[in-house]
């Protein structure tokens, strides 16, 4: 079996955005298992494009969100683009979610993630998001683009609150992209 149909194997249970944009991942030239944001062609991906992350792994302190899509946006109902993803994390978490986060790239593997989250209007979304690394344009492989989606499940209670906020994983998978997987626990 190739790496890409090992890949795909390990994906059968994903949604189709997901395993849309692994196989688009898949089709891009790489330099030691990790592509370049060059030859990312949004065009060629129209369908996912609202629902693309990318991360920016300035610092274990620092994860940039280089870019939020809409469909991400609309559903947390408040731009994040250019915040530190860590600021939505609950800090007893933030650690832990930038080891995660950091391993992507370090590794290098994939990763797929249900995630719980409180939007700024007090719903819960539970989210699927599959994230693999990339480089960029200095070849240094440190931006890990996710595609996130819905998944079925939605419900909404009252919250005050006004900020997005990650609640906790669901599940966290890494998926072996040619170099293992790491070693990590939630």
């Amino acid at each position: 079996m190739s790496r890409d149909d090992q890949i795909m194997a390990n994906l059968e249970n994903a949604t189709e955005l997901s395993v849309a944009f692994a196989r688009y991942w898949l089709s891009l030239p790489s330099v030691d298992l990790i592509p370049s944001r060059r030859h990312f062609e949004p065009e060629r991906i129209p369908g996912l494009l609202a629902n693309l992350v990318i991360h920016e792994l300035v610092s274990p302190e620092h994860l940039k969100l280089r870019l939020v899509g809409t469909a991400v946006v609309d559903d947390y109902g408040q731009e994040i683009t250019g915040r530190n993803y860590l600021d939505f994390v609950d800090e007893a978490r933030r650690e832990k979610a930038s080891r995660a986060i950091f391993l992507v790239c370090e590794q290098p593997a994939a990763m797929l993630v249900h995630l719980c989250s409180t939007a700024a209007n007090g719903t819960v979304l539970t989210r699927e998001s599959i994230a693999f690394p990339m480089r960029d344009d200095h070849g240094t492989a440190k931006l890990v683009y996710f595609c996130s989606n819905p998944a079925v499940e939605r419900k909404t209670y009252v919250d005050a609150r006004d900020a997005l906020k990650v609640m906790n994983v669901l599940d966290r998978r890494y998926i072996d992209i040619g170099a293992g997987v790491p070693e990590f626990n939630d």
